[in-house]
């Protein structure tokens, strides 16, 4: 995975919540508006949502820049709304998912496929406002790696005044 190529990153989450026997592939990606307006319909739970990321730089010594992806997920659970023991349960399974998606991030950290730090995150609680009466837990994350896609190519620009570039 190539974390600041967009398709890369989405498809790298899509892949991850296809692999998770408890998530099933259920996955949906973008702002909150895009996924507040898809609750009525086609989400399956529990849920990964993946908000849109940003892409940031950082340079050392001359090298390719270090892409780095900052974003958040959360993993969602359709409850009740007047069933209390039910909820402690979404609470707790939704929970359980966020750290398998952890343990996935690590284990490809270990790997060296990119960056992955856990210092200074923290899992927080959500509940939505939606007419699916949602719930659920978010991180905050980074994921870095060298970006090649950040070196000048001349094939993509015009040359000025026919002398090229």
């Amino acid at each position: 995975m190539e974390p600041e190529k967009l398709t890369d990153f989405i498809d790298y989450f899509r892949r991850l919540a296809a692999a998770n026997v408890a998530l099933a592939g259920s996955f949906v990606h973008g702002a909150a508006g895009r996924i507040i307006s898809g609750s009525r319909s086609g989400i399956d739970y529990p849920c990964l949502w993946l908000e849109t990321p940003s892409l940031g730089f950082e340079e050392k010594d001359g090298t390719a820049p270090l892409g780095k992806r900052r974003c958040a997920f959360v993993v969602l659970q359709k409850v009740p709304s007047d069933d209390y023991e039910a909820q402690d349960a979404g609470w707790a399974l939704a929970e359980d998912i966020a750290l398998q998606v952890l343990s996935y991030l690590l284990r490809d950290r270990k790997a060296r496929r990119f960056h992955f730090s856990l210092n200074e995150k923290e899992l927080e609680p959500v509940a939505t406002l939606t007419v699916d009466n949602e719930i659920g837990w978010r991180l905050e994350f980074e994921l870095a790696q060298y970006a090649p896609a950040v070196q000048y190519d001349a094939t993509k620009w015009v040359q000025e005044g026919g002398q090229g570039v």
